[in-house]
């Protein structure tokens, strides 16, 4: 087998010369220290050997050259004892020390966040608003550090790589060609050189090549994706306080009224919240966080030690006795009552009460007023339920109960900002609350009579005694009249009303609503005036946006760290153990040449110029004799000033002799990554990943961004942020490799003109730096495509932490089409009821208003503030995320007011009562129908200021004549026997008016109570009277409308997406009409107790348009009666603002009058889903596509201005630089440093050799004959 190999002689002094090792007598010794300032030199000559003991190429056997000088390799003192032991920064202890160091400091501390994150479930809380340092922290800062990392482990493996040839060189043993002179690993494709250097056994460039490979494919791209942002549970220690407490006993009989009835009432019926900090098992005794939350969270919660105030009940079945027609009840003490029969009515079906124990004159029964007054019994109720269709079918469930409140430490939960409590977990027993502390006799007065102990000036919502709960109850089959305990029961327990008539059902559910019931009076008597704040120990839970550890990437992370470790140790203990027979970094072409023999008969590059020999002995005989001349014939070498006068005249006759002798005319090539095809192809690889992303901002401009790729959270994170960082992190090496093949033809591009300069060309070491450096070393020597290619390498970083930031996850609400199944029609099918059951039922529509208007609690589904929308079937289910909200076209109903101003017409004096007439003609069929309300105003007093409003629908009316005057009765003059459409003409005219005026009375003052309807005897004079009126005629309105509902039907949006229809006959049947509609909602509205208007000399009002007025213009001078009279304009918004609420209000709770709609019809329309969805950075878009596109400028102009063809061979290795010097004046003229830098130019090209042979290479001047010229 034929083999190739280098053979090797350096020079140095010793005190016997060898050859390859062996000792050459012939020589004498030489007595000169080593001296650094001396080259040491390189005799090669490629000997093709049949020898079982071939040369190997050495860098051990070294020769003095005394009189050389190489300027790049520094100067030692000559007595310095120094020896050949140069390395490179990247590849000493300290450096490659810290390096692993470092690299297992990131170990610990990755390993310590995983740790953490796995723990506290984050490592930083971010809020639902990440600041730009934490966004820059866990997006950008990762990427940043691993890039940096990248690139210090690019410069240890470039000079890793380029310098093991010369380590291989340094070997005792010496080294194979193939393995020292013909290496080119910085040239060889990143993950390929450790592979080749393994078969070669080059454990250096193994160890860095493998490191380099893992860092930037395997760490930079997953250092991106191991930091998370996603919404955790967190749970943060706080201080809290407490904030209120139970008020004086002396002040709660005072303070606590009857608008804790009408929360029960929306607690119980219209789905209202609990306030905050009550449940229906008690009230907690509020607390706060002492100080500012650490954390901003969603869904957050307080927990802490807290005080709960509660009631229980204990109850004794009663002992009943029937007699006759009656039963009597007893608790076997001291109480003993016959209240009647429970079951007096078959029409009713069932009927239950509530006794309790204090007698009012709202209340119709008592265990005070029939015969249990006591006070051992004062705080004693009975409940009562029964079922009969005859009179002694069923005895009813009947029970005593006496209930107790407590006080007891618990361990609260509370959500925040609404406080309604989470968990209570008790931290003690039910202790007595001392009587000192609640004064439970105002309050089972309260629920017993539904009136005040000591009454109190308030408005309607505080002073209502009976809360009505007829309609409500109607829906549960319930039709009879309750007191409000009961009816409270019924509508929060629900059960089937049989079910009523086990005791224990009774009982559970009196008990259910006597807790509710004092939960809600404790939560009126607290109080912020505190005496003791109770600092204590809590806790802050929530979720919250938060940066989490990816644990498996991590993991994955810090075992390619500890491999990285690993090898830089292995680096390190090789590197430490390895000679170098280098002065100097060898990083030019001129350090290069200064290490070549000057002897142009000792260096025989070419294989094509060896013959082989049939003797293999007299080759290993010619190689021995070559390698002596090397060392020997360099004392006879021709002088620079002879070569170059004779120069002119050899290359002469060379010009003379060309038909004798060819010149060379060499192919010139290019690296292949330089070729056009390569070009092409990364052009258009760079122009395909520049229109997907731009294709994927055009898909994510729709707002909804892409769904999440799985639902596993590696798998996204390797997707969103792996796979992009990859890209760049192999976009990087390749612009690397372009990179060093530039940096290495560069130095030829400028010797091909013919006249560089040493500085320009074989001075240049930009092979040795990583690009970070080079592109200023470039810059300033004017190699200016050389600097873009750098620049646009270290910008291949920067496009990694862009395409690491350019997708990022986040809470999207998306819409997915679908059908719904139609409820009804938008047709009116049904007649209202008659107006006198709709009047019995107006108070359910005043107490759904009241409580939105004056407890924000939400309006009934598909209701909004003054429309009523036609309801579509909801889906309860979907796979995509959570449901969030409905979205279809559906028609929505409701009236415009069109309230004008008016006058008003005459105003009587009646004993007891004012009344203000109010009349106006309207034309019905081509007739004239007169129209008219009145009111008869209760209270008043000697006031010189007292206000008074009113809310009234018009009615046909009698003969009317301003005459009747004092004495005449105002209901004579309501038309009972006027006809329906003239009901219908007049009952579409509401009437609305605000006074002042002056109230005098003929005997003593008069004092009345609100709840009080009674009528006075005395005359009540009305002076000085001003008002403002408003007559509103109303027009039924519809219109289709886009409406977005929640899951429960709540309205949350809507917008008119047509005109209103003018033409209504189409959405009325069966004798129903516009007209029918608005009169019935009106008459609901208009009448019933509640609306009877009262004399106030202060700004407590007692009627619900009052009240509501009241509210919505968030002020009393509306109603204040030391106030001038609103005008008209000041009034008019809210006026008809309550009359469309009520409206819309009214049709919400009556959807039965709508027609069916038909058996499988459907509604398109869509589902609003809550998901995590990618969305893509503007920011991060913008800086992408800008270094993408100057990537592609960049690669055009690369191949564009590429250096052309002009070598015939790659200078990749040491070897084929060595032969472009062959037979080079340079070789001999190596140690006239400052000739070189100042006065010589170099080329490329054709020359004439120190042997007289014409040859293809490098030279100076005028020996060079460039290609170019």
């Amino acid at each position: 087998m034929e083999e190739y190999y280098w053979v090797s002689a350096t020079a140095r002094y010793s005190g016997t010369n060898r050859v390859n090792g062996k000792e050459d007598a012939s020589k004498k010794p030489l007595t000169a220290a080593n001296n650094c300032s001396l080259a040491a030199l390189i005799n090669l000559t490629l000997l093709k050997l049949y020898s079982e003991e071939p040369f190997k190429l050495s860098y051990a056997d070294q020769y003095p050259f005394p009189q050389l000088h190489l300027n790049s390799i520094p100067k030692m003192p000559a007595h310095s004892t120094r020896k050949f032991s140069w390395k490179p920064y990247t590849l000493r202890w300290p450096i490659l020390i810290n390096v692993a160091a470092g690299t297992l400091a990131v170990i610990v501390g990755l390993e310590i966040l995983s740790q953490q994150s796995r723990i506290n479930g984050a490592v930083a809380f971010t809020g639902s608003q990440s600041s730009s340092a934490i966004s820059f922290a866990y997006l950008y800062l990762p990427t940043v550090v691993a890039l940096l990392y990248s690139i210090l482990w690019g410069w240890i493996d470039l000079d890793t790589k380029r310098l093991e040839p010369w380590f291989q060189l340094s070997n005792p043993g010496g080294a194979k060609a193939e393995d020292s002179l013909l290496l080119h690993y910085p040239y060889d494709f990143l993950a390929f050189a450790p592979v080749n250097a393994l078969r070669r056994r080059h454990w250096a460039v193994v160890f860095a090549g493998t490191a380099t490979v893992l860092v930037f494919w395997g760490v930079t791209p997953l250092v991106s994706s191991i930091f998370a942002r996603s919404i955790v549970t967190v749970d943060v220690l706080s201080s809290f306080k407490t904030n209120a407490e139970l008020m004086q006993l002396g002040n709660q009989s005072s303070s606590l009224n009857t608008n804790f009835l009408m929360n029960a009432y929306g607690i119980s019926w219209l789905g209202q919240e609990m306030p905050g900090f009550v449940t229906r098992q008690g009230t907690l005794e509020p607390f706060e966080v002492n100080g500012a939350p650490a954390t901003d969270m969603v869904n957050r919660t307080w927990t802490a030690r807290t005080r709960l105030y509660g009631t229980s009940i204990n109850c004794e079945e009663a002992e009943i006795t029937e007699h006759a027609n009656r039963y009597s009840y007893s608790n076997r003490k001291e109480c003993t009552i016959s209240p009647g029969n429970v079951n007096v009515n078959p029409e009713w079906g069932f009927r239950g009460l509530y006794i309790g124990y204090y007698t009012d004159q709202h209340s119709d029964y008592s265990l005070e007023g029939l015969g249990c007054a006591s006070s051992v019994n004062s705080h004693l109720f009975l409940g009562l339920w029964g079922k009969s269709s005859k009179v002694h079918d069923h005895q009813p469930a009947a029970f005593f109960c006496e209930p107790s409140y407590w006080i007891q430490n618990v361990n609260a939960t509370v959500t925040v900002p609404t406080m309604s409590v989470s968990s209570i977990a008790p931290l003690g027993p039910q202790v007595p609350l001392p009587d000192s502390k609640f004064n439970s006799s105002a309050f089972e007065y309260i629920i017993g009579t539904g009136a005040q102990l000591f009454s109190q000036r308030a408005d309607i919502s505080a002073t209502t005694s009976v809360i009505d709960q007829t309609a409500d109850l109607a829906g549960l089959g319930y039709n009879d009249t309750v007191t409000n305990v009961l009816g409270f029961a019924l509508g929060l327990s629900r059960l089937p009303l049989a079910q009523y008539a086990e005791h224990q059902n009774l009982v559970s559910s009196l008990e259910t609503a006597h807790k509710l019931l004092h939960a809600l009076a404790i939560k009126d008597l607290l109080t912020k005036n505190i005496s003791d704040q109770y600092e204590r120990q809590g806790r802050i839970s929530g979720r919250t946006h938060a940066i989490k550890v990816v644990r498996p990437l991590a993991v994955t992370v810090e075992l390619l760290l500890g491999s990285v470790v690993i090898l830089t140790l292995a680096l390190l203990f090789h590197a430490s153990r390895r000679k170098s027979q280098l002065c100097a970094d060898p990083a030019s072409l001129r350090d290069i040449v200064a290490m070549m023999p000057r002897d142009h008969n000792s260096l025989n590059i070419s294989a094509g110029q060896t013959q082989r020999s049939a003797n293999p002995q007299n080759s290993l005989i010619q190689a021995k004799r070559s390698l002596v001349r090397s060392h020997t014939s360099f004392q006879h070498r021709p002088k620079s000033d002879e070569i170059i006068a004779n120069s002119s005249t050899t290359l002469r006759a060379v010009r003379e002799d060309n038909s004798q002798q060819r010149h060379p005319s060499p192919y010139r090539t290019l690296p292949f990554e330089m070729s056009l095809t390569v070009g092409i192809v990364f052009l258009v690889f760079l122009g395909a990943a520049l229109s997907v992303v731009v294709a994927l901002k055009l898909i994510f401009k729709n707002g909804n961004g892409l769904p999440l790729p799985s639902k596993r959270t590696v798998v996204n994170q390797l997707v969103l942020n792996y796979v992009p960082i990859l890209f760049a992190t192999i976009l990087e090496p390749f612009w690397l490799l372009l990179n060093r093949i530039l940096c290495l033809l560069q130095p030829y591009k400028e010797l091909s003109e013919g006249h560089a300069a040493a500085s320009q060309s074989l001075d240049l070491k930009y092979a040795s730096l990583p690009p970070l450096l080079t592109v200023w070393r470039a810059l300033r020597a004017g190699h200016y495509l050389l600097s873009s290619v750098c620049a646009i390498g270290l910008l291949a970083n920067l496009l990694a932490v862009s395409l690491n930031g350019l997708m990022d996850t986040g809470l999207v609400s998306i819409e997915q089409i679908m059908p719904f199944a139609l409820e009804y029609q938008s047709v009116f099918r049904q007649s209202p009821q008659p107006r006198d059951q709709l009047q019995n039922m107006a108070s359910s529509y005043q107490y759904v208003a009241n409580a939105n208007i004056t407890y924000g609690v939400i309006l009934p589904p598909w209701t909004a503030p003054v429309t009523y929308f036609v309801p579509f079937a909801l889906t309860t289910r979907s796979r995509s995320g959570i449901i969030e909200a409905y979205k279809a076209e559906t028609r929505g109903f409701g009236i415009e007011p069109n309230c004008q101003p008016s006058t008003l017409n005459h105003t009587a004096f009646v004993t007891g009562q004012q009344e203000f007439w109010y009349s106006r003609e309207r034309t019905l069929a081509g007739r004239s129908v007169t129209c008219g309300a009145f009111t008869a105003p209760y209270g008043g007093q000697n006031n010189s200021n007292a206000a008074l409003e009113v809310f009234y629908q018009l009615s046909p009316l009698n003969s009317f004549s301003t005459e009747n005057g004092p004495g005449s009765h105002a209901g004579a003059n309501i038309a009972t026997n006027a006809t329906n459409d003239e009901f219908l003409a007049c009952n579409g005219v509401l009437i609305a008016g605000f006074l002042r005026a002056n109230l005098s009375v003929s005997f003593d003052e008069i004092k009345t109570q609100n709840s009080a309807l009674s009528r006075n005897s005395e005359i009540l004079k009305v002076n000085e009277l001003s008002s403002t009126w408003l007559a509103c005629r109303p027009k039924l309105v519809t219109r289709l409308y886009d409406v977005t509902v929640d899951p429960d039907g709540h309205v949350k949006s809507y917008t008119a997406i047509a005109q209103s229809d003018e033409s209504m006959s189409s959405f009325f049947v069966n004798g129903t009409s516009p007209a029918l509609l608005v009169s019935a909602a009106t008459s609901i509205l208009t009448h019933g107790s509640n609306t009877v208007s009262y004399w106030h000399n202060d700004t407590f009002v007692d009627t619900w348009f009052a009240h509501f007025v009241k509210h919505l213009s968030n002020s009393t001078d509306l109603v204040d009666p030391a106030a001038r009279v609103p005008q008209f304009e000041s009034v008019r918004p809210y006026v008809e603002d309550i009359y469309a609420r009520l409206f819309a209000i009214v049709l919400s709770l009556n959807r039965d009058w709508l027609s069916p709609a038909d058996m499988g019809s459907t509604l398109p329309g869509k589902m609003i889903v809550s998901t995590e969805r990618v969305f893509m950075s503007n920011t991060m878009f913008i800086i992408t596509i800008t270094l993408l596109a100057l990537n592609i400028v960049v690669a055009t102009t690369y191949w564009v201005k590429r250096p052309r063809k002009m070598l015939p061979k790659k200078p990749y290795t040491i070897a084929k630089i060595m032969e472009m010097f062959e037979g080079s004046h340079l070789v001999t003229d190596v140690e006239d440093a400052e000739r070189w830098q100042s006065e010589w130019k170099y080329g490329y090209g054709r020359f004439v050799g120190t042997d007289g042979k014409l040859r293809v290479g490098i030279d100076r001047r005028p020996f060079i004959k460039p290609f170019a010229s």
